[in-house]
């Protein structure tokens, strides 16, 4: 396996069918970090498809993550998104309940009947199957619902944003035993660089902590150096690997997974020590 399949980074799609700006951010991106992940109406709101930003990654040498978002399909519909995905040369999809939207119904299928059903989908074509987990919600619920994604064959894990590290080492504690060693574990990282980010973050998710050093320097405009140490420790985590979100500072990704593969290098950390990877997947 590559040893740049161990960092991927997430990008939220435009409102309008906008593709050049999906390039500009993914030149942006490539090649420092072969992974992308394309949002699926993300925040709720109605976006680009990913599906149209497949060819413009598989163009720049990036592997497309695509996102899949229960909350917006009936079944036909998450097949057929998947199957297009995959007929596109998506290298994995990432299963989520999507974002709540006030006065909108669930969809009809569960995270994990979609996970049990994606090789059916997609056959025959390989395309990695991933869901989220959450360190910082109640243990219990939150590990009874990823012993059943891990029951349903789940390929690789996404994390909420990290910005506890004490937190997120006694969840990694709770599911060394749960989560086989070859699902790894893509620890996300945000990048917050303004008190507007920092409020959104914290009135609208919150399932995600942010210590108050933390959060006082981002208030004084250091969110992309907060993010950066959060990835270096993220680094010397061998269970680990880094999953970048950076909320429209894609020139500052780079320097983020420098810092992450440097801490890994310094560690002795395997770039095969966390499994497959999606840099397994389909090309």
């Amino acid at each position: 396996m590559p040893d740049t399949a161990d960092c991927s980074v997430e990008l939220s799609l435009p409102p309008r069918p906008d593709l050049a700006r999906v390039a500009r951010a993914l030149d942006d991106l490539a090649p420092g970090v072969p992974v992308v992940g394309l949002t699926d109406n993300h925040a709720g709101r109605a976006r680009l498809s990913p599906l149209a930003a497949i060819p413009a990654c598989l163009r720049r040498g990036v592997r497309p993550v695509v996102h899949l978002s229960c909350r917006d399909r009936n079944r036909l519909g998450l097949r057929q998104q998947a199957v297009g995905a995959a007929a596109l040369g998506a290298s994995g999809i990432l299963v989520v309940r999507g974002d709540p939207v006030e006065g909108q119904p669930r969809g009809a299928e569960s995270v994990v009947e979609v996970l049990r059903r994606l090789p059916a989908w997609t056959a025959p074509l390989p395309c990695l199957r991933g869901a989220v987990v959450n360190p910082f919600v109640p243990a219990r619920r939150e590990m009874r619902l990823l012993e059943a994604k891990v029951s349903a064959g789940v390929e690789f894990l996404q994390t909420q944003m990290v910005f506890d590290l004490d937190a997120l080492d006694r969840f990694l504690e709770r599911v060394d035993a749960l989560v086989p060693a070859g699902v790894p574990i893509f620890a996300s990282v945000g990048v917050l660089r303004s008190h507007r980010m920092l409020a959104f973050v914290r009135g609208r998710l919150t399932d995600c902590p942010i210590p108050e050093p933390a959060a006082r320097r981002i208030e004084r405009g250091e969110g992309v150096d907060v993010a950066t140490e959060l990835a270096r420790a993220i680094g010397e985590r061998p269970r680990l690997r880094l999953h970048v979100i950076p909320l429209g500072a894609e020139a500052s990704v780079r320097r983020i997974a420098r810092a992450y593969r440097g801490a890994r290098a310094d560690a002795g950390v395997d770039a095969d020590a966390t499994g497959p990877g999606i840099a397994g997947g389909a090309p």
